[in-house]
């Protein structure tokens, strides 16, 4: 074996004769952030965990901080028994509003065994304060101490409060903790995922139901200069590769943000729930929760504040069908009834709603029989759509009705 030889400057003139790069020795450069000796610029600390180190990012809130137009004090007073139906989980009515706590994470990817979470903001009330903490992953050799750090904060938690974390960001942190051979416990904890009562309670009124279209609408707040979702890993590699924290620190703020977001968000879910400004939602609240009464309370609210064409129908429906469950059933006939009665409103639902009252409560076969030829007739017309095979608004349950309907009245 012959060692190389060192670069001569003849050897350098005939490279440069030839357009050839001139070889030189490579720069050394950090590749991990964790070579820097000092990380204070990101104001954090380095823990150590039981699972190793890890480094931790510190922020305090006041209680009166305002997060578009929710004052954060709100979450104090949330009443944990009427969302506990939302999450329909009577363990969460259990709990306090210091007992929850708020989650958010980011991650390398989207899913699969390579992705991984190197940020998880956790955020909970100790008295007046709401404190942040951001567990960051310097590299991944550090991914023990950001999971211990994690399991620590939930450790004392009574309830999690995520906006999609049942699907996406517990059950990625759970496949961390099993790899890393950790027994993850978060999942035994009651959790309220604000994404799908957002979703339920406003659903025709917004495009997109994602959290940063939601503050919008909900919380009258916009991000300033936000690192958009899809540049958040790329923010991370860079900041691994070049140990400059200035590519990590506008994903520290996103971050920030979205746990701020879920503290406003739940004060806000908590008064619709209760009815502040939004009857229709309000009754979508109490009807999911099982209170018919509240329910059929709130949709009468909200068709006689005037409703559009679709949420008014829709309102009268689920009226009809909440009298039906507190057994008002001449109630449910008269809602049927106006539903009949809205311009351009027939539907075969109603007719069979009215023909089932009429036969069963009324005894009124012949109006019953009635009822169901006219239903059949505007099928036969085109102007209503049956409901689907097997479904008792189908044709063939018409015709199936109408044949019992007809021996009745011939027997009677």
């Amino acid at each position: 074996m012959f060692d190389r030889p060192a670069s001569s400057p003849l050897r350098d003139r005939l490279r440069a004769a030839l357009h050839q790069p001139v070889r030189r020795e490579p720069v050394v450069r950090a590749e991990s952030v964790t070579e820097l000796t000092d990380l204070s610029a990101l104001g954090g600390r380095w823990f150590q965990s039981p699972d190793g180190p890890g480094y931790v990012i510190e922020s305090v809130y006041e209680a009166g901080h305002a997060h578009g137009n929710v004052v954060l004090h709100r979450a104090l007073s949330l009443d944990l028994a009427r969302l506990a139906g939302q999450a329909r989980d009577p363990r969460l009515g259990e709990r306090e509003p210091g007992d929850l706590v708020y989650v958010d994470t980011e991650t390398t990817g989207l899913g699969g065994a390579g992705a991984m979470v190197f940020l998880a903001g956790v955020a909970r009330f100790e008295g007046s304060l709401l404190r942040l903490r951001q567990y960051l992953l310097p590299g991944p050799q550090f991914e023990g101490g950001l999971l211990g750090g994690f399991a620590g904060e939930l450790a004392s938690a009574g309830a999690l409060v995520s906006y999609n974390g049942k699907s996406f960001d517990l059950p990625l942190l759970e496949a961390r903790y099993i790899l890393s051979r950790q027994r993850p416990t978060f999942r035994e904890l009651p959790h309220l995922d604000l994404l799908h009562p957002n979703r339920r309670l406003f659903r025709g009124e917004f495009d997109s139901h994602k959290l940063a279209h939601m503050e919008v609408q909900l919380l009258g707040f916009e991000r300033e200069a936000d690192c958009p979702s899809h540049e958040v890993p790329e923010r991370y590699f860079r900041f691994q590769r070049t140990s400059d924290p200035t590519h990590i620190l506008p994903v520290l703020r996103h971050n920030a943000w979205d746990v701020l977001s879920l503290v406003a968000l739940a004060a806000h879910l908590a008064a619709v729930v209760d009815g502040h400004g939004r009857p229709l939602q309000a009754a979508r609240a109490a009807q999911y929760a099982g209170d018919f009464g509240a329910a059929l309370r709130h949709y009468e609210a909200a068709i006689a504040g005037g409703l559009g064409r679709a949420q008014r129908l829709e309102a009268m429906e689920q009226a009809a069908r909440c009298c039906r469950k507190l057994e008002l059933h001449d109630e449910a006939a008269a809602w049927w009834e106006r539903i009949l009665a809205e311009p351009r409103g027939r539907r075969v639902l109603p007719y069979v709603e009215l023909a089932k009252h009429a036969e069963h409560r009324s005894r009124d076969f012949a109006h019953a029989l009635r009822l169901v030829d006219e239903a059949l007739a505007l099928l036969s017309r085109g102007l209503v759509r049956p409901g689907r095979r097997g479904s008792e608004t189908s044709a063939e349950a018409l015709r199936h009705r109408r044949a019992r309907l007809t021996a009745r009245l011939a027997r009677s």
